[in-house]
């Protein structure tokens, strides 16, 4: 069950879960724990996904809490999500929209 829409910010000192694409359909999905309901899920939903980039090489050290979230418009109409997560890594993916959900 889905309660909405909330703001990007909320997203800081979250916990990153997991990152998942269905290649035929292009959709990548964000799963993350909030960081002030420790029960709460998150979800970031990607359709029309271009681009995928998700290193994992830990410069500032292990860490799967959330530093920034950046949702940034291209020329070409498409969206690029930036996610800056606490270990210096940042996941990029580019698509025709993205979606931020509540999950109960």
């Amino acid at each position: 069950m889905q309660l909405g829409n909330i703001g990007w910010d909320r997203l800081h000192d979250a916990t990153l879960v997991a990152v998942t694409t269905e290649w035929a359909s292009g959709e990548t999905r964000v799963r993350v724990r909030l960081s002030e309901e420790a029960a709460r899920g998150a979800g970031v939903h990607v359709t029309g996904t271009k681009l995928l980039r998700c290193p994992r090489e830990q410069p500032w050290g292990p860490s799967v809490s959330i530093n920034e979230v950046r949702l940034l418009s291209l020329r070409d109409g498409r969206k690029r999500l930036e996610i800056e997560v606490q270990s210096g890594d940042v996941i990029e993916i580019e698509g025709d929209a993205v979606e931020l959900n509540v999950e109960a």
